[in-house]
């Protein structure tokens, strides 16, 4: 059932082989056999492609819920008996994997070591069912979704420059003003809104830099090559360290955004991926504050930074 439900998703016998550690043909050789069994077609199947019939897609829905069922009851019966275990998948994008995610990655597997992760950092959208993600970290605001989400940590918008940039070319006091600098960009956008959701003004911008790539505004931005409309997350370090400066810090920008944790909806987290969302609720807490989080939590993040130097 577990090869069939990767099938059905994947749609291709190699990937879920080297998925599960099977060749093809034994991947191929299992659907044949639940075939076999239920005497009906579950795919139709060509040289090159492979697409599941309307009996497969009525089969796979209860054995979506069968095999949920099962993960959660054996994971259930794990936490009951000793601590959390298993394997987690990991998806998180570029700005936060490396940054922040990585090093809370590794002081968990410090204080779980009967639980492996695989960390993947990538900024492509990832579709959890289908790329046989437990976790997807994501920052920005929530679109419809089928997942369940947690909330880690807000992450508000601002905007920064580098103490010599404002030394050369003075600091807007008003969001009209901004019009007259140097801006990095990110992609096309063309103005910067201020004010609150409804009662906006948008201001146009003089685009010095774009990029696509939050990491390299934020080297320009370094640099002194201008101002760069951000996330408090993304310069948190820069900002602590006197690097960049806040301009604008008493006005509201709309589109204030948060760090979540997004994961499967099903009726059980398992108690691996439950650890994980806790322990990453406190690292961001304290990532942000520097305190008020567990201290197991603390102490892994000073023997990370400790460990990165």
């Amino acid at each position: 059932m577990q090869i069939f439900a990767r099938v059905a998703a994947v749609q291709n016998l190699s990937a879920v082989g080297a998925e599960l550690g099977l060749t093809p043909g034994t991947i191929s050789k299992r659907v044949q056999a639940l075939e076999d069994e239920l005497a009906v077609r579950l795919f139709d199947r060509t040289t090159r492609s492979i697409r599941i019939t309307d009996e497969g897609a009525t089969f796979l829905a209860h054995v979506e819920r069968i095999l949920a069922e099962l993960t959660a009851v054996r994971g259930l019966i794990a936490d009951a008996t000793t601590s959390p275990k298993g394997r987690l998948k990991v998806a998180a994008a570029h700005g936060l994997g490396a940054k922040f995610l990585a090093p809370a990655v590794v002081a968990f597997l410090a204080q779980f070591p009967d639980i492996d992760v695989s960390l993947d950092i990538t900024d492509r959208p990832v579709n959890l069912q289908e790329d046989g993600y437990d976790l997807a970290i994501h920052a920005g605001p929530l679109a419809d979704s089928a997942t369940m989400s947690k909330r880690l940590a807000a992450d508000h918008q601002c905007i920064v420059a580098a103490p010599s940039y404002l030394a050369t070319h003075g600091t807007p006091t008003k969001p009209e003003e901004v019009s007259a600098h140097q801006c990095l960009v990110f992609g096309e956008t063309q103005q910067w809104a201020f004010g609150n959701v409804g009662n906006e003004t948008n201001v146009r911008i003089n685009a010095r830099f774009r990029s696509d790539s939050g990491d390299i505004l934020r080297l320009a931005a370094l640099q002194g090559q201008g101002l760069l409309r951000t996330t408090d997350f993304q310069v948190f370090d820069e900002v602590k360290s006197g690097r960049l400066v806040r301009v604008l810090a008493g006005t509201e920008m709309p589109g204030n955004t948060a760090i979540w944790a997004l994961y499967p909806s099903g009726r059980y987290v398992l108690p691996r991926l439950r650890v994980f969302l806790d322990f990453a609720s406190e690292w961001f807490k304290l990532a942000r504050a520097g305190n008020d989080a567990d201290p197991a939590v603390r102490r892994g993040l000073t023997a990370a930074q400790g460990a990165g130097r």
